[in-house]
């Protein structure tokens, strides 16, 4: 009987092994495929990225962030148009619909978001955006969220 005991208990904990590794697996090709489709962008060669956060697919998700999803920011070194946000989408086939000018007003002061542009996949939603610094050349962001 305690034979037969440690049997159960063996399989037992092999099936939950391997089930862990093909949840894993499986969370792991979601991931990768949030990276790739946000890596479709344009993004000029002459941006520094500065921030670049990935939330990988998790079989519990539970936060105000959605898994999978992504963060990433850049230095442009220059000012930005809403002409710039679609040349940058279009490669990844986004047809954005840009709200703001993408220019900053003369009387505002700090750090502001001056337009974001919003466009889905069917599977994604990526809201690009351009946030100036005062007297700083633009900061361009990007995240990428599952269509809920």
């Amino acid at each position: 009987m305690e034979r037969r005991t440690a049997v159960i208990i063996g399989v037992a904990a092999l099936v939950a092994v391997a089930a862990l590794f093909l949840v894993r697996a499986a969370e792991d090709r979601v991931t990768a495929d949030t990276v790739s489709r946000a890596d479709r962008l344009a993004i000029p060669s002459e941006w520094k990225k500065t921030v670049d956060i990935v939330r990988g697919e998790q079989f519990l998700c539970m936060d105000t962030n959605p898994c999978p999803s992504l963060a990433r920011q850049w230095d442009t070194g220059t000012k930005l148009t809403a002409a710039d946000l679609e040349a940058v989408a279009a490669p990844a086939g986004l047809t954005l619909k840009v709200e703001g000018t993408c220019q900053r007003k003369p009387n505002e002061s700090g750090t502001i978001p001056v337009c974001i542009g919003t466009g889905t996949d069917g599977d994604y939603n990526y809201f690009i955006g351009v946030v100036s610094p005062q007297n700083e050349p633009d900061k361009f962001t990007l995240e990428v969220r599952p269509v809920p």
